[in-house]
């Protein structure tokens, strides 16, 4: 429990001025008024003792300079993966002292920020079924998806956040440079303002960079602070859907605008996406045109990979037959000549992955996953 009263008697003990142990106080009020669950942080050398990562790690993640060098650090190790629609993306998987401090960063502030009501991704209680009902029995469905999205949010941004929710100046954009990674040299950013910092910090000049980093995909902060940024963007979505009487929903970076009138029309449709891609433009994100879908009355109602024509979110036709056929094959040939059949690395990546669709076949609908699940369990696996 804080204690200004406590902290001064210990202060005054370490021999601390007078003017520091006011400014701390002051400084973890500001806080804990603001929001009582989220903990005070005083400076760099505070959060190190918290979260237990030692300060000179910290202070060449904030820096981005390698330790007694002049050299960028580069604490992420950079993988990449097969986009379904092609192209490739790109996780920065932070080292053990970054992923520590994120980690406490997440826990400790993050999930304790409430995002808005139509955000549906990344937070307890929260799920793709409870996301996709909200436009069960829909007649017109717009759907719109957000380029890049973690990649949009600048450091400004996230600095934003945590001074939002009363930090000092100094901690947050500290807090938002652990939370962020560095933009490299002749990156596409440096033709944009935006991207580039407008002012030399002169106390601390250590802390300059000509260009503000970004969420890097793979942090495991970045997707809760996707959420807080977005807060005001969804805000004014939603306010756009009630003008129109559409519901609204986001699910990280699927928008989901739905109408439960037959007579909505296309014209509608057009203005509502028109009024979407400028919130979203100004906000600074770039909407992707070319998955931006408008669903008529006649149309598959999906959202988020289920079937929502029904009272009910359902598992697709698709689905199915894909945990069907494997089943089948399964059953009448083997594992071992299955997983070789469909080029799967072993037979035991091949189990994990079947796993993996019936579990979530079992959020969606427990009783077809069941019978799945049996049929499963009596294969000869052999792993």
């Amino acid at each position: 429990m804080w204690s200004s009263h406590l902290y001064r008697v210990d202060a005054r003990k370490m021999g601390l001025p007078e003017a520091t142990i006011e400014a701390a106080i002051a400084q973890s009020e500001r806080v804990i008024n603001a929001d009582p669950s989220l903990p005070s942080i005083l400076s760099l050398k505070h959060l190190a003792s918290r979260c237990g990562v030692p300060y000179t790690d910290l202070r060449e993640f904030v820096s981005r300079r390698a330790t007694f060098t002049s050299e960028p650090s580069m604490p992420y190790n950079k993988f990449s993966i097969q986009k379904r629609s092609g192209g490739r993306r790109f996780l920065y998987v932070p080292n053990r002292s970054l992923m520590t401090v994120q980690r406490w960063i997440n826990t400790h502030i993050l999930a304790q920020i409430r995002p808005h009501s139509a955000s549906h991704a990344f937070t307890k209680r929260s799920s793709i079924k409870k996301c996709a009902s909200i436009h069960c029995g829909s007649a017109w469905l717009i759907k719109l998806d957000i380029s890049d999205f973690f990649e949009s949010v600048s450091e400004i941004q996230v600095y934003r956040c945590f001074r939002s929710i009363g930090y000092s100046p100094l901690v947050a954009f500290e807090l938002a440079r652990i939370c962020t990674i560095r933009t490299p040299q002749h990156s596409p950013r440096e033709r944009y303002e935006q991207w580039k910092a407008k002012g030399v910090n002169q106390e601390i000049y250590a802390y300059n960079q000509r260009l503000l980093g970004y969420l890097p995909q793979g942090a495991p902060s970045s997707p809760l602070l996707s959420n807080i940024v977005m807060r005001d963007c969804d805000k004014l979505l939603f306010q756009v859907a009630a003008k129109f009487g559409l519901k609204y929903t986001r699910y990280s970076d699927d928008l989901t605008f739905s109408s439960l009138d037959p007579q909505f029309g296309r014209d509608a449709c057009r203005k509502l996406i028109f009024e979407a891609y400028a919130i979203l433009s100004k906000a600074g994100y770039r909407p992707n045109a070319r998955k931006s879908i408008v669903v008529p009355p006649s149309g598959k109602k999906i959202v988020l990979g289920l079937q929502v024509d029904g009272t009910e979110p359902r598992l697709t036709k698709g689905y199915k037959d894909r945990i069907r056929q494997h089943l089948y094959f399964l059953e009448k040939y083997g594992p071992l000549n299955h997983a070789l059949q469909r080029k799967f690395d072993s037979v035991w990546g091949m189990k994990a992955h079947i796993k993996g669709l019936i579990d979530f076949a079992k959020m969606i609908e427990p009783t077809y996953a069941e019978a799945c699940r049996q049929r499963f369990n009596q294969i000869d696996w052999l792993v």
